[in-house]
């Protein structure tokens, strides 16, 4: 097998265009692949990469952040580098994600070659672990080559059906809301360039201050802004408007096949008339319209809260397990880091509890020991002073 590798740098000028042009040269042209959404998305710390691999004529795109992590001061690391070489890790954008591809035949060679070269580079570069969110959809996105473990349960709605049977395949509850929202007089907006976007940002704002949402969910203006230069023609907010006003909207990505249920809200003085459900519902009778055959509704914050069954009511029987990839690349570095991690805790009177399912475990409650670690400082600030 032939193959070309690329690493990219977001930041590089020409590497974003290269990274932009595969994208755009791309069957899906996936949302969450394209370099400035992942920005938008980015975690607290990170410099975003991709990866992309050609060979006979199909490609592999994978983007990612690089994050360091520091250095291993005692021992040997085991890593190129040696000992005290800087160490770093892996995590995917939020959202969908994972080496997507396209327009290859033997899936599974392709697999192979790609994390072969993947892991050369990763070790080259101290890499310890990778975590990455993945493609709910087998057909582009590439077998992966560590543990897999389910995250949640979202729900996809298949749009391959009539528009009567759209809405005769939601819940009785769904329904029945819809015909009220209808009743009293609320009806819908479609807006595939911002054109009412403050109305958005108000709305939302509103939502994410009544569910009292971390920081980090609490977008303004500037990220819809950098939403629409990226993806133009491959964004739409759907409204619910009563009497003039816009009370409930969601916001829709998509690529050439899906769409995807981005961010949304709603008025709590509107919650009577209900005008969610219509939105949802107009939603995939939009994005049918307009050739997507499946509408991604995501899944609730925990197993089978409030927001799951909602959700749920719009696709009863579109179940679909949502991943998350993790693999150890260097074993030696992450049991070091993990047991590094142990003494800090211990130092600071905490007792460190790596029995679940957070992935690194040497990143968990990173959070405490940043709080523990500030709060001590500021005590010794004022006792110098």
């Amino acid at each position: 097998m032939n193959a070309s590798w690329k690493t990219w740098d977001a930041e590089a000028a020409t590497d974003r265009q290269a990274w932009v042009a595969l994208w755009s040269a791309s069957t899906e042209r996936h949302p969450f692949a394209h370099p400035d959404v992942c920005s938008l998305l980015r975690p607290a710390q990170g410099r975003l990469m991709a990866v992309a691999m050609s060979s006979d004529g199909g490609h592999v795109l994978y983007p990612f952040f690089l994050r360091e992590i520091g250095r291993i001061s005692s021992g040997a690391t085991g890593v190129t580098g040696g000992p005290g070489a800087p160490l770093r890790d892996i995590v995917s954008p939020y959202g969908y994600g994972g080496p997507m591809h396209w327009g290859i035949d033997d899936v599974e060679t392709t697999a192979g070659k790609f994390w072969e070269m993947f892991d050369l580079w990763a070790k080259q570069n101290s890499v310890v672990s990778e975590f990455s969110r993945l493609s709910l959809f087998g057909e582009s996105l590439l077998p992966y080559w560590g543990q897999t473990r389910k995250r949640q349960t979202n729900y996809v709605r298949d749009l391959s059906v009539t528009p009567e049977n759209l809405a005769q395949q939601a819940a009785p509850k769904v329904r029945s809301n819809v015909r009220r929202a209808l009743r009293e007089g609320v009806t819908t907006v479609i807006d595939t360039d911002g054109e009412f976007v403050d109305d958005f940002v108000r709305i939302y704002t509103e939502t994410m201050e009544r569910r009292e949402s971390a920081d980090w969910y609490r977008f303004e203006r500037p990220f819809f802004e950098g939403i629409h230069a990226a993806l133009p023609g491959q964004f739409a907010y759907v409204y619910a408007q009563i009497e003039g006003r816009l009370v409930s909207a969601d916001l829709l990505l998509f690529g050439e096949s899906t769409g995807y249920y981005f961010l949304g809200g709603t008025e709590a003085a509107a919650f009577g008339v209900r005008p969610n459900d219509l939105v949802k519902m107009e939603s995939m009778k939009w994005l049918q319209a307009h050739g997507r055959r499946r509408y991604v509704l995501g899944g609730g914050v925990t197993a089978d809260d409030s927001l799951e069954r909602y959700k749920r009511g719009f696709a009863p029987h579109g179940q679909v397990d949502y991943l998350t990839g993790e693999r150890v690349i260097s074993p030696r570095n992450y049991d070091l880091l993990l047991a590094e991690h142990r003494r800090r805790f211990a130092a600071s009177g905490l007792v460190f509890d790596d029995s679940g399912d957070f992935f690194p475990a040497y990143r968990r409650d990173a959070e405490v020991l940043e709080a523990v670690d500030a709060s001590a400082a500021g005590l010794t600030e004022r006792v110098r002073s």
